[in-house]
Parts: structure tokens; sequence; C-alpha cells
């Protein structure tokens, strides 16, 4: 079943369960509103009769005849008129249930209630309802009071056969209205349906457009009015806007990848071919120092990779405190061991290094660290400083690795976290880098609630500052 047939439906029955309601509540408060109106002519007619017994005939004088020539007004005489035409019926009862004065055929086929005879006796107005010859009846048992005593009970009684003859007619208008409203409302339920669901229907559409042709460069309409559809189309268009960057990210990755493969592998087949043949063994041997060279290269890359991979799926993070200071102390030793090569020696300081405690993944900060002081190093001549400082800034702490290096242009620096972006690429690959540093240093800031900045001076050196929140 759709969601528009479901709305319908759902419409179409709360709107029966409404309508039943109402008309169930009207059919009792007019029932209700009927019998009153009839209980109420009873007593005023039991009041009619208690004076007209007390005016003309005294305290004790209560004949049959006075009843017929003062006190009744009698109904026809047809036993069949009398049950469907309105007109109180009257048989006035002694206290012990004798009759002693009836004012019609109808009235005389009464049934005689004892108990409620015996009530109203003793002085308590009590009514029900009965049927006589298959009509209802409406009995009313009133206690006639002469000289303040109760001397006789007044049996009275109503066709009901009109009031119920109306409320089987209000019935009948009921359901008419009723099912018309039925059919109207599952009508204007469909047509309301259809038209907020086309909104719907329309945004299906485009996205399955979309999702076939693989076009993710267009995007939904979104709706002047904000409600839950635009609110909908704006989702789906944040939605295609992540996927176009990830499929972006993903081309740009795999043709990166390859291009980065593509030269280590061909060294390394260029030295295995050279393997094949009868060389001198010192040849052979810087053959195979090439090779080992360039599969450790391949090995980092691939490693390097994947750790993003993970990182993009927020799955490569432990957390656990660590101690940030322990983590630099440790890197400044080590990078005091690779701080000289075969051009000279850089000279390493440490300038600053506040004991902070981080939430987070003791060996990916590690990385992050080191990925910036052996990045400093790399691109620092001999002779030159890095500076390494960690400072606590309030619930901050402030990370900084400076160099005088040869520095980054203005135009790169929006870049220089890309993956695999190199401001100088020969340069770059002849110093081993593979163009992943900056993107894992970016990415661990990041999982950890961080972030990383860079300013730049070409010729005078880079200075990276990475901040992190302290743990509580």
């Amino acid at each position: 079943m759709t969601i528009r047939l479901r709305l319908a439906a759902g419409y179409a029955l709360l709107f029966i369960l409404a309508l039943a309601v109402l008309e169930l509540a009207l059919y009792a408060v007019l029932d209700a509103a009927l019998n009153d109106e009839v209980d109420k002519a009873l007593a005023d007619r039991a009041r009619q009769i208690e004076r007209a017994a007390i005016v003309r005939g005294g305290e004790e004088n209560l004949t049959s005849a006075r009843f017929f020539t003062d006190v009744f007004a009698l109904s026809p005489s047809s036993p069949s008129e009398e049950l469907t035409a309105p007109g109180i019926h009257v048989r006035v009862l002694s206290l012990e249930g004798r009759p002693i004065a009836v004012s019609s055929n109808i009235a005389a086929q009464f049934p005689m209630n004892a108990e409620r005879i015996e009530q109203a006796a003793s002085g308590q107005r009590n009514q029900y309802t009965t049927s006589v010859d298959g009509r209802p009846v409406r009995i009313m048992y009133v206690p006639l009071r002469l000289g303040g005593n109760v001397r006789a009970v007044a049996e009275m009684g109503e066709s009901l056969y009109p009031t119920r003859r109306t409320l089987a007619r209000v019935e009948t208008l009921l359901l008419a209205f009723g099912s018309v409203a039925l059919v109207g409302g599952l009508l204007s339920g469909w047509i309301l349906t259809r038209q907020a669901l086309r909104p719907v229907n329309d945004l299906t559409t485009r996205v399955a457009r979309i999702a076939e042709t693989g076009e993710f460069t267009e995007r939904v309409p979104e709706p002047a009015a904000q409600d839950e559809v635009g609110q909908l189309a704006a989702t789906f268009n944040d939605l295609l806007d992540r996927l176009h960057l990830l499929v972006d990210r993903q081309r740009t990755l795999v043709a990166d990848t390859s291009h980065e493969l593509r030269n280590p592998l061909m060294v390394v087949r260029g030295n295995l071919e050279l393997l094949a043949h009868e060389l001198p063994l010192e040849v052979r041997r810087e053959a195979t120092r090439d090779a080992i060279e360039e599969v450790d290269r391949m090995t980092v890359l691939i490693q390097d990779l994947l750790f993003l991979a993970d990182a993009d799926a927020n799955a490569a993070i432990e957390r656990h405190e660590v101690a940030l200071e322990s983590v630099v102390a440790g890197l400044v030793e080590d990078a005091h061991k690779v701080a000289t090569r075969e051009d000279g020696t850089r000279l390493i300081v440490l300038e600053a290094n506040d004991p902070i405690i981080v939430h987070g993944d003791g060996e990916r900060l590690r990385q992050l660290i080191w990925n910036l002081v052996e990045n400093a190093i790399r691109y620092t001549p001999a002779g030159g400083t890095v500076t390494i400082a960690l400072h606590r800034r309030g619930p901050v702490a402030e990370l900084t690795v400076s160099d005088t290096g040869i520095g980054i242009a203005p135009e790169h620096l929006p870049l220089l976290f890309e993956r695999f972006y190199r401001v100088d690429t020969g340069r770059s690959r002849a110093l081993g880098g593979t163009g992943l540093g900056l993107s894992i240093v970016r990415q661990i800031a990041e999982s950890h609630g961080g972030q990383v900045r860079v300013r730049s001076t070409p010729g005078e050196g880079s200075t990276f500052t990475v901040a992190l929140p302290v743990a509580e």
C-alpha cells in the first residue's frame, strides 16, 4: 500500500470516527431532550389533575364520575390512534392499586407495577418506559395529595411513537449525511494527500534521475516554503554536495595513486630486468638497493592511504589520555638523529614544552607531530633551524613547528593540506615525500577536535600551528 493510499485511508478513518462520535452525541442529546419534554408534560398534567381534584371536589370526594366530568380531557377512543397520536392517558389508582378512573382505552392497558405504585403512594414520583401493544409508552406515577396527604396515585402515560418516529427520521438523515460526508471525506482526503505528496514525487523522480545518470553536480529544486518538503530537498542537496565531493576525492585518489605508483613500479621493473643480465656484482647490488627503496616508498604510500581511508570512516582514532609533552620530548630526540644529512646539519630547538593532557590517540598524535617535524627538516637547508614549542593557552594545547627553510608561496597555502598536493612536484619526489603527510596532519587534528594552520614567507621559512582541546 502506497503512502498516499495509507494517508487517505487514515484521514477517512479519522473522519468517520469523528463523524460517528458527533452523530451519536447529537442523537443522544436529542433523545434525552425529547424524553425530558415527555416527562415534563406528564408532570404538568399530574399537577393539573391534582389542582382540579382539590378545587372541585374537596379533600375526600375522589369518585370515578368526578374525574370523567371535571378532570379528564378524554383522548380519542380508537386504541390505534391513541398510541400513534400525541396525548396523555391517565389512570387514577387508590393507594392499594385499585383503579378509580381511566381516561382512555390505552390507559386501561397500562401495566400495574406494584413497587412503583407503592413508591408513589409514599410520596415519591417515579417514571419508566414500557411497551403497550408493541408501542413504546412513557409511564409516570405521581402521588395525588388532598389536604396535605396522599389520597391516590395518578398513573399517566404518553406514547413515545411520535418521539421515536422523529428520532428515526433524524437517524435516517444522519446516516444519509454521514454517507455523503464519508464519500466526500474520502475524495477530499485523496485529493489533499495527492497534492501534499506531489512535491515528494517530483523530488523522488529528480533524485532517481540523478542516481541513474550519475550527474551529482545537478541539484533538486528547493521550494520557497520552508516546510518539511523544503527541508527534505535541502537535505538531499547537502547529501549530493557531500556525494559529489566524495566522488571527486575518489577519482582524484585513484588518479593520484596510479600516478604515484607508476614511477616506483617502473623503477622496480627496470632493476629486475637488470638483474636478469650478467652484470657486475656492484651494479646488481645497486639495482637491488634501488628496488628495495622503491618498494619501501610504495609501502609507506599504501599505509598512508589506508590510514586516510580509515580516518574518513572515523575508525582509526582511539581515545585515551595522552601526556602530550612526553610525545614531544621523545620526537625531539628522534629529530636530532635525522637532522644531520649528507649536505649538513639542521639545528633542532625545543623552545617550550608545557605539561598538557589531551584525550586522543597517542600513536596518531605522534604521527602528526613527526610529519610536521620531518617536513620541516626536509625543506630546511643545512645550517637552518627547526623550532618546536608546546604551549597551553587556557583550554587549548598549541603546538608550533617552525623552520627557516625555503618557504611556501601564498597561492599554494589554500591547497597545502589536500592529498597528493605538492608545491614543487619534482623536488618533493626527489626528497622522498608521498604528498600525503600534511593531509594526515589535518585529518588527525580534526579527528581530535582540533585544527591546523600555516603561515609562510618564501625564502624565510614556515610555521605550522596545531590547536587541540585539553582534556578536563
